[in-house]
């Protein structure tokens, strides 16, 4: 299947090594901003997906241009990928939404946890820890990369746990910012923030958020009556279910990444498109909203 790639940075380059490894997809053309003597670099233009006869596409730009580049596809019926967070502002989400149903084409965002095989495993055992008692999530790592205190980590990193909380647990209905501290070092900006939270089903937790600490975490604990889930997004013997022993998820076939292609194939090649992320994306950025006018 012809697949198209927009954008060729740190994510872009990730994907293109993952779309090049799937047999089932023939990537056919890699739009980039940046003017290229190489011919395989093309800027993006409605005149350019005609041409190379784009059945796909994945969308890896800054967040600011993904709200125009996904309408271009949207509305030539092409499904995508897009790198989280969808788009820039609520309104363009929404608008998004409606022209995605009005084409029927599908749109899968890219929170990578949702894809990740153990996370998935482990969700589908959440019975056998009994009723739901309490949630932690720890997330974060150190980075230098955050430059523009408007586009702050927590941006970038936040809607990773609440991702999961939203798919999983149904709309967050309360957000209290504990703390939330920013600072600048050299050129970079760093923020470690506490967040309790409820759910609309009365199901509280916290969520801890830090870029300043060395110890990378991608932690999600479920507290239930009958015994917990741990999961983490970077060590895989860290991923169980316990309640009277540890129950172990099978073993990692596909990464997130390769799961997610695997998925805009598979709705691409049989026709399905009426599968959309967006609306749990709108659910996301309204909880971002809600973090954002605390803080």
């Amino acid at each position: 299947m012809n697949i198209a790639l927009v954008g060729f940075g740190k994510f872009g380059k990730k994907y293109y090594k993952n779309i090049l490894k799937n047999k089932k997809l023939k990537l056919i053309a890699i739009f980039r901003k940046k003017k290229f003597y190489n011919n395989n670099f093309k800027k993006i233009s409605s005149k350019n997906i005609d041409e190379n006869k784009i059945k796909s596409a994945v969308i890896a730009t800054p967040i600011k241009t993904h709200y125009k580049i996904a309408k271009l596809f949207i509305d030539k019926k092409i499904p995508i990928i897009l790198e989280k967070p969808s788009a820039n502002k609520k309104n363009e989400i929404k608008d998004l939404i409606k022209l995605s149903n009005k084409k029927r084409v599908s749109v899968l965002v890219n929170h990578s946890d949702l894809y990740n095989h153990n996370l998935n495993f482990l969700m589908s055992k959440i019975n056998l820890i009994g009723k739901i008692k309490y949630i932690e999530a720890y997330f974060g790592k150190y980075s230098t990369q955050y430059k523009d205190r408007l586009q702050p980590p927590l941006n970038d990193w936040l809607p990773h746990p609440l991702a999961i909380i939203i798919k999983f647990f149904n709309r967050i209905d309360n957000m209290k910012v504990i703390s939330n501290d920013i600072s600048k070092n050299g050129k970079s900006y760093f923020q470690k923030t506490y967040i309790k939270f409820k759910t609309i089903k009365k199901i509280e937790g916290k969520i801890f958020f830090s870029n300043v600490t060395r110890k990378k975490m991608r932690n999600f604990i479920i507290h239930g009556k009958k015994g917990f889930i741990n999961y983490d997004g970077y060590k895989n013997e860290n991923n169980f279910i316990f309640t009277k022993k540890k129950i172990f998820p099978k073993k990692k076939y596909l990464s997130p990444m390769e799961n997610i292609l695997q998925r805009l194939h598979i709705l691409s090649s049989k026709k399905k498109l009426d599968f959309s992320d967006l609306k749990l994306s709108l659910e996301i950025e309204k909880s971002l909203s809600m973090i954002r006018n605390k803080s």
